[in-house]
């Protein structure tokens, strides 16, 4: 499938720096789980770190969808591996990337995947091959985050209310037959299920986009203070609560760190992304836990009740997705930079981009439903470092790649 499509200009009044221009390259379907499968939902998409720089990213894009995992080189347009779990009652929320030093000047890209079978899957990406399986949980894993610098440590957020904090260790040596957590952080009598996690080295804080309300905890007593021979540590309440304004949910479904500490959120049905100081807030801390939220920005955003909708983030980029096809882009560059906007802040920024849902070109002969009538909800964002892809995963099977366009020379 290809080509044709629209990218639409957000209006000038009171809109970020624009982006580059972004033309449908290839829409695909490689999480099928039968024939002509328009209905497994793609929902979470992520590019493979670089050994070299890790804030630099590589062609390759981890996708997670039903019980599937696939590799795809985004410029070559094709799946390079495809990854299917034995488990038949798998259906993987998500996935994510570390890079782990396992001898002197070595390193390995790492993938985690998990989902509704409740058991977090380790990965070799160049094999794709599952070599260990860490289990605890006792229901579906809805969210995964790997440490920003100790990089072998990894949060796993679950529907049975519980964040837990793992060591993966070093995947050539023998794998662990059980795997101990070092931490365990209570969600459930807080705000329900985590959907997002982030950790603020800064502030040694871990911060959870929930059903219920967004909270964090400080988290400063990390290995090797903490050690698998131990039990692990409980944490019952979080140490703050980040208030967001009233909206027709409490559902924080967005939550990416930026650059400078700062913190993006979205909450369903709010019609807006708050961009916030995450330092700023902890500052405010006082005699109660309840801070409210005082955006630095506010970027507008679709106002409609669809859940579980996550950003993406790269460079100074951020993407999000709705419930009609559309990709929003937002250039914030300059402003996650100087951490600081003009005198408009308290008004609504529009997005910089909207990458419209394209007219389809199908090149299979059999029928397939790749706009339907009803709302067609892009899950996840995912963008490359050097802003070259963008790219997407539906509720109706399709990973979408948008190609940056190339300015046409002039003699």
């Amino acid at each position: 499938m290809a080509r044709r499509g629209i990218k639409r200009k957000a209006p000038e009044l009171g809109q970020l720096p624009s982006t580059d221009d972004y033309a449908p390259t290839l829409f695909m379907r490689c999480h099928n789980q039968k024939e002509h499968d328009s209905e497994t939902k793609i929902w979470k998409c992520a590019f493979e770190p670089s050994l070299d720089n890790p804030s630099d990213t590589t062609n390759i894009l981890a996708t997670c969808g039903g019980k599937t995992v696939c590799l795809i080189d985004v410029n070559a347009e094709r799946v390079l591996k495809r990854f299917n779990d034995t488990d038949r009652n798998e259906n993987f929320y998500t996935l994510a990337w570390t890079t782990i030093d396992i001898a002197a000047g070595k390193k390995v890209n790492i993938l985690a995947v998990a989902g509704e079978g409740g058991a977090i899957k380790l990965i070799y990406p160049s094999q794709l091959l599952m070599y260990a399986a860490i289990r605890g949980h006792k229901k579906y894993i809805s969210c995964l985050l790997f440490h920003p610098t100790s990089t072998r440590l990894l949060f796993s957020g679950s529907r049975d209310g519980f964040v837990f904090l793992w060591d993966i260790g070093i995947p050539d040596k023998a794998p662990q037959s059980t795997y101990v957590p070092l931490l365990k952080i209570s969600v459930q009598d807080s705000v329900g299920d985590a959907l997002n996690l982030e950790f603020s080295e800064t502030n040694s804080m871990l911060i959870a986009g929930a059903e219920r309300g967004c909270v964090g905890w400080q988290v400063a007593d990390t290995p090797p203070s903490l050690t698998p021979t131990r039990r692990a540590k409980v944490i019952e309440k979080p140490d703050i609560y980040f208030q967001h304004p009233k909206s027709k949910t409490t559902t924080v479904d967005g939550l990416i760190r930026l650059p400078n500490d700062l913190i993006a959120t979205k909450q369903v049905g709010s019609g807006e992304i708050l961009i916030w100081d995450l330092s700023k807030h902890l500052a405010r801390l006082g005699s109660t836990r309840d801070v409210p939220i005082d955006p630095l920005l506010k970027l507008k955003y679709p106002q409609h009740n669809v859940k579980y909708l996550n950003l993406g983030f790269s460079n100074g980029m951020l993407g999000v997705g709705d419930d009609q096809g559309n990709l929003l882009l937002y250039n914030i560059k300059s402003i996650v930079d100087k951490k600081k906007v003009s005198e408009e802040e308290d008004s609504l920024w529009d997005a910089s981009t909207i990458l419209e849902w394209p007219n389809i070109i199908n090149k299979n002969d059999f029928p397939t439903e790749t706009h339907p009538s009803k709302e067609l909800v892009v899950n996840t964002v995912a963008i490359s470092s050097d802003h070259s892809f963008v790219t997407g995963g539906t509720d109706n099977n399709l990973v979408c790649i948008w190609k940056r366009e190339e300015e046409e020379e002039h003699s």
